[in-house]
């Protein structure tokens, strides 16, 4: 809400400086006080200028109004009146002849470079030029983005298996730089985009979309304008989750040196070209040149290359051009765009890397047509019609923007070629195993290799097998099944799955399930299993406190228009402790300490979510979440039926967060969050908060790394985060070091909670366990990211609740993909 408050603040006087100033009125002789035909008028230091009538009377209208209007007649002394900007005025004049007396004259310098001069006129004019002035637009939208196999060279065309396709060898095109590519996924689109100020309101409707070369994933909603949008406008171009100083962001000049080159008529327009070079290493900047019309001082084209040394991983350079016309008068909109990146892993390396293109026009623009609010009432970010994905080929050629190469027009061919050669399809095959852990033999899918063999003081070692449907065998339903033996406890756990897509257009899907096997309670969810391959390498402690849980359950998350998922289950669990994790309380009766040999719960869970413009990468069940721009809020309420299915306990779980990710400019990314919850009613500990713990070397960013499992307990608490991604802002400003593209990254979280003494009555409460007191846990870290691409280490400092006899610091590290 607060950020929603400053947002209009700031907004406001944009929005007023935006609009037009129109000035009128009658010019008369300073003598006579006869009219003055063909007086020139004009904005004080601007080309926006008009002439008096047969009858004196001007009239001058302009986005582009300075505070001046200045009156010039030969033979008269020059008038220059202050002028109220954004407003309708009358302003009469009267002209004094002028008599002449010539002085000495003087001859000097600028203060300043015609560059400097230019770019400071582009800055003013910004907020007139930028299309988000207007109070409405409207326009037809093509997009294509193409993807092309790269750093092909002789070796891959002697190879046997090419030489057999003889499709793929007639696909080989060329670059600039005569290497060869294949052009290997197309995309198109074609939509309906909207937009409208006071407040802002976006809507874009996607008539026809589709996607050539890849299958079982759905992309048609990045493909408009609401995801590939770059706006020379604004101060920060966000790219690669990088954000790059634009040429004529309002501080460029502390940036970039400005040269001004040339001029000459672009489309019957006179423009300037400067062009714009990075002032020193180790800023997220970039490399080209800018067209400035001379009148209005609006971009009409831009050209730019990523700076060499911008700390972006397997992009080797990226380039991007936009050309703008004005489509009505003083209004100016961008027509054209092609983005290019060349992606591999190193520069030098002879691996395969790809192009990424993307080229869009847009054409039948509609300047200021009103429509009223419910217009932009949408369930999702991106519509896409009904028909969208089932368009003609003659429908395509009539309305595509741009015609298709051959290669382009080819590339389905080509691809259902490639993939029924064996190289391919074990390319496939194996690029899944890795991503999933699964192994995929037609309608089967075997795996999962990263839980296949581990290591627990309960089980000893641990062994087993999971299987589950692929996408062959139904993209709606899915059945999966485990089966694991420990060899010290001579116990078999297994579990079971079923999952189906109720709603696939707007996403319902349905689950049921059923587990009996060990979990660490107070892991962090996102935290590997106790089952992991991976967990039993790097263990900082024994895993003494586990607990055998068996449960089932049925749950339904529901995508609600295109802000809000909402999830509704119910969940029967039982608990048995293992290791030090024992279940005990005092007997009311007798005062002796009864031990108790499992405890059940049955929950009934609701959880709201909404995350404004949120959209996901999306297969057949599962999905990933692009993350939102905005903060995410979650509500959920858990509450425990005593006596249903056997329950002990009756109590009520209340549970509030809100994340946020979002780019700071110069200063690189901040993600931070805060949550709280209240427990109502009594239950036995392991169903309380037990805050999340770590007992691995290995970094989880949503948990406490330095907290032991079932060290603190609560039920009322409240926690908060923040962790800041510097990018290269430090590193990529030292010598040598820079080279190694490493980036600097900084937490700080903390928690507080507290536990009322009636929950004791249900268990006692661990002799672990220790109370916060009147001090927060708090824990900070500094450590260095994209270590050769995809390692992260930090260094951990525990401020308080520090150990007796342990260390506060230590280190965890955990490995990514890092852009």
């Amino acid at each position: 809400m607060i950020q929603r408050l400053l947002f209009l603040v700031m907004l406001f006087p944009f929005c007023l400086f935006a609009q037009q100033t129109k000035v009128s009125g009658k010019v008369t002789d300073g003598l006579t006080g006869e009219p003055l035909p063909f007086v020139k008028v004009r904005f004080y230091d601007s080309k926006i200028g008009t002439m008096t009538d047969t009858s004196g009377y001007y009239e001058i209208e302009s986005y582009y109004a300075t505070d001046s209007l200045q009156f010039y007649f030969s033979g008269y002394i020059t008038q220059t009146v202050e002028v109220q900007l954004d407003a309708a005025q009358t302003i009469n004049i009267v002209m004094p002849t002028l008599t002449t007396e010539v002085g000495e004259v003087f001859v000097r310098p600028p203060d300043e470079f015609p560059s400097t001069t230019l770019h400071k006129k582009v800055v003013k004019n910004k907020p007139i030029n930028n299309k988000e002035k207007l109070s409405s637009y409207e326009y037809e939208l093509y997009n294509k983005i193409q993807f092309d196999l790269n750093n092909i060279g002789d070796k891959f065309t002697e190879r046997s298996v090419v030489k057999r396709l003889d499709l793929v060898m007639e696909y080989l095109d060329s670059a600039d730089n005569g290497k060869s590519y294949l052009p290997v996924i197309l995309s198109e689109a074609l939509s309906d985009y909207y937009f409208k100020n006071n407040p802002k309101r976006k809507k874009e409707v996607m008539q026809a979309t589709h996607i050539t070369g890849i299958e079982n994933i759905q992309l048609n909603q990045f493909m408009g304008d609401m995801y590939v949008d770059i706006n020379v406008y604004d101060n920060y171009i966000n790219m690669f989750n990088k954000a790059f100083v634009s040429p004529i962001a309002d501080f460029a000049r502390s940036y970039y040196k400005f040269y001004l080159e040339d001029s000459t008529f672009i489309d019957n327009q006179w423009c300037y070209k400067l062009t714009f070079t990075p002032k020193r290493t180790g800023d997220m900047t970039f490399e080209g040149e800018l067209w400035i019309h001379d009148t209005t001082y609006a971009v009409k084209q831009v050209k730019g290359n990523i700076s060499p040394w911008a700390n972006i991983n397997y992009i080797q350079d990226m380039y991007f051009e936009q050309n703008f016309e004005m489509v009505q008068n003083e209004v100016w909109m961008m027509t054209t765009e092609n983005i290019i990146a060349d992606f591999k892993l190193t520069k030098n390396t002879d691996l395969y890397g790809f192009y990424a293109r993307k080229q869009s026009s847009r054409r039948d623009f509609k300047i200021n047509n009103f429509r009223p609010d419910s217009f932009y009432k949408s369930d999702n970010t991106v519509e896409v019609a009904d028909s969208a994905t089932m368009r003609s080929d003659a429908y395509w050629s009539a309305h595509r923007h741009m015609p298709l190469t051959f290669q382009e027009d080819g590339i389905g061919v080509m691809m259902d070629s490639l993939n029924n050669t064996p190289f391919f399809k074990r390319l496939k095959t194996f690029t899944y195993l890795l991503t999933t852990g699964y192994f995929q033999i037609n309608k089967i899918e075997i795996g999962n290799i990263y839980n296949a063999i581990s290591f627990n003081p309960v089980e000893g070692f641990r062994s087993g097998i999971a299987l589950r449907t692929s996408n062959n065998f139904s993209r709606r339903i899915e059945f999966g099944g485990k089966l694991y033996y420990g060899v010290k406890d001579d116990r078999f756990k297994y579990g079971g799955s079923i999952r189906y897509n109720i709603t696939p257009k707007k996403r319902g899907m349905l689950t049921g399930y059923y587990n009996y096997d060990i979990e660490q309670i107070g892991a962090s969810p996102s935290a590997s299993t106790v089952g992991s391959t991976f967990g039993t390498v790097f263990r900082t402690g024994p895993l003494d406190k586990l607990t055998f849980v068996q449960k089932t359950g049925l749950n339904l998350e529901k995508d609600i228009k295109k802000d809000v998922i909402l999830f509704g289950g119910f969940e029967w669990k039982e608990y048995v402790p293992l290791g030090l994790a024992n279940y005990v309380r005092v007997n009311t009766t007798s005062g002796s300490i009864d031990t108790i040999s499992k405890i059940t719960s049955s929950e009934i869970t609701a959880r709201f979510r909404w995350a404004k413009d949120e959209e996901f990468i999306s297969g057949a069940f599962d999905r990933t979440s692009i993350k939102s721009r905005y903060p995410i809020l979650s509500v959920q309420g858990i509450f425990g039926v005593k006596g249903l299915f056997g329950s002990n306990y009756e109590y009520q779980k209340l549970e509030i967060s809100l994340d946020h990710s979002t780019p700071i400019g110069v200063l690189g990314n901040i993600r931070y969050g805060i949550n709280g919850g209240k427990i109502f009613g009594t239950a036995a500990y392991p169903f309380l908060k037990v805050h999340e713990g770590n007992q691995s070397y290995f970094l989880y960013k949503n948990t406490f790394n330095m907290l032991n499992f079932f060290e603190f307990i609560s039920d009322q608490y409240v926690g908060a985060y923040l962790e800041n991604h510097w990018q290269g802002l430090f590193f990529d400003r030292i010598p040598l070091v820079k080279k190694l593209k490493w980036r600097l990254v900084t937490t700080a979280r903390a928690t507080y909670g507290s536990i009322d003494p009636r929950h004791s009555q249900e268990m006692i409460l661990p002799t672990f366990t220790k109370k916060f007191g009147d001090t927060p846990y708090v824990e900070f870290s500094a450590g260095i990211e994209n270590i050769l691409k995809l390692i992260r280490v930090d260094v951990f400092y525990r401020a308080s609740h520090q150990i007796p006899g342990s260390s506060p610091w230590g280190i965890r590290a955990r490995w990514e993909i890092y852009l």
